[in-house]
């Protein structure tokens, strides 16, 4: 306290005192939220790529984010080495996999769009297993994308918006009238 306020009363915090304290606790809720949110993308530092240790990778960069996710699927790392990987045979690309996994990854990072989280968020209070919550939200992404890569169609923002905000919702009943 300096020597010119000592003995002054304070004065009550008015709507200024008020609004700095919003905005700090405004700031404060955001923060933990975006923390939650991203803890939620990628929970850890670190992977093993085929036998290689990846120590305090930094998940706010998409480069190493895309390390991560590779090291949270062990059982592709064989499929993804072998050249010659039959996808047809497979019925199923890691490569591809893989990118969906990045694209849902990337999109909660930055909450863009913020119905991936709503919808995550939905699903994980509903008990559902991350990993699962993932695929999840990458069957949504496919659905959309195979327009897109098949036909040429442009992305519908709006209508995967839409299935987003239906995702982990109980469906409505059939009206039979």
């Amino acid at each position: 306290m300096s020597p010119v306020s000592r003995g002054r009363k304070r004065k009550p915090a008015g709507r200024k005192g008020r609004a700095r304290r919003q905005v700090q606790d405004t700031s404060k809720a955001e923060i933990e939220r975006t923390l939650d949110r991203r803890l939620f993308t990628m929970p850890f530092s670190s992977a093993t790529i085929d036998g290689e240790e990846f120590d305090r990778l930094d998940a706010s960069d998409p480069d190493e984010r895309a390390l991560l996710i590779k090291g949270e699927h062990p059982e592709l790392h064989e499929a993804l080495a072998e050249t010659d990987f039959d996808t047809d045979a497979a019925g199923f690309s890691p490569r591809f996999h893989l990118t969906m996994h990045e694209v849902i990854a990337n999109q909660l990072w930055d909450d863009d769009p913020p119905e991936v989280w709503h919808a995550a968020r939905r699903l994980r209070d509903q008990g559902v297993d991350r990993h699962d919550i993932l695929h999840r939200l990458l069957e949504v992404m496919v659905t959309h994308m195979h327009p897109v890569m098949v036909d040429r169609k442009p992305f519908d923002t709006d209508a995967y918006r839409r299935d987003l905000n239906d995702l982990g919702r109980p469906e409505a009943p059939m009206d039979d009238g």
